[in-house]
């Protein structure tokens, strides 16, 4: 990793916004709608990791162990690691004093075996590292580590290589100021995307249980408008008792008019087609049959 990628990483993501033709006052507002879909993927991002949850590949406990405490996307990545891990095969190689060296290569059937890793234990600090330094990169265990684990039974993952910037509760620590060092969210203890899922969830579940009648429906929204005004009446100071009664006697349900027979109701509508063959339907003067007229009756033809 090189000192300016964090860098570079943020000039890849404005270069999608910004140019270096845009004015002062062009470029605020770009800067500001890339913040907003930044804000809004992340979003989007959270409203998964709560709400979708992925199929595991196998029984091993470790992946169901992580499918609960990392996010979807890292969690992708790690099954990957576990589904390659079986075909890998882990063998000692050297032993000194507290530290332990292992060979683990990958095997398949023509092929012999694949170029090999170095898995180290130290017993005194009872930690594991990699010889492909895919965990100091990434943050989570490569298929090496995974392989070595099950090979000593270790069926779930400990908590020194699991990140918590990966995990899917990440943003719940307080915040610190760094000037006076005191905490700056005041909600006690939960951050701004913890009560964002917790509320949504509660209102899933109430708008799965509304929805199954019109009645419930028509309840919810017009219980929906009053909530609004007297959650907007809290920061303002006001009083949530006055606010409901006050939001009751205005707010006006408007409900649609009751269903009426219409007139005619049960007969077809005719065509216009239909109308005029019904309307001028022929018959004969001669002998007042109907179906032909006088120029078309077979009886003065046959006369």
């Amino acid at each position: 990793m090189t000192s300016s990628q964090r860098s570079e990483s943020g000039h890849s993501f404005l270069k999608k916004y910004v140019d270096k033709k845009n004015s002062l006052t062009d470029f605020i507002t770009r800067f500001n709608r890339a913040l907003a879909h930044q804000r809004h993927a992340e979003l989007v991002a959270n409203h998964i990791d709560i709400n979708e949850k992925p199929r595991v590949s196998s029984a091993f406990m470790m992946e169901n162990q992580m499918l609960q405490i990392y996010t979807k996307k890292i969690f992708l990545l790690f099954r990957k690691e576990i589904q390659q891990s079986h075909f890998y095969t882990c063998s000692k190689r050297t032993s000194l004093d507290d530290v332990k060296v292992y060979t683990v290569q990958r095997f398949e059937p023509g092929n012999s075996f694949d170029r090999q890793r170095q898995i180290t234990y130290c017993t005194s600090s009872d930690c594991i590292s990699c010889s492909c330094r895919m965990f100091d990169f990434v943050g989570y265990p490569c298929r090496h580590m995974i392989c070595y684990m099950k090979i000593k039974q270790v069926m779930l993952l400990p908590d020194k290589y699991i990140l918590r910037r990966w995990t899917k509760h990440a943003k719940q620590a307080p915040v610190f100021d760094q000037t006076t060092g005191l905490s700056v969210d005041n909600s006690s203890g939960h951050s701004l995307m913890s009560r964002h899922g917790m509320l949504a969830h509660a209102a899933s579940e109430l708008v799965d249980d509304a929805s199954l009648t019109d009645a419930r429906s028509t309840f919810l929204l017009g219980e929906f408008q009053s909530l609004r005004i007297r959650v907007k009446d809290i920061d303002s100071g006001g009083d949530i008792g006055m606010s409901r009664n006050k939001t009751r006697e205005e707010t006006q349900v408007i409900r649609d008019p009751n269903l009426v027979r219409a007139k005619g109701c049960g007969k077809r509508l005719k065509s216009r087609k239909e109308k005029a063959l019904s309307q001028s339907s022929r018959q004969c003067r001669a002998y007042g049959n109907s179906g032909h007229d006088k120029r078309t009756c077979p009886t003065l033809q046959n006369r």
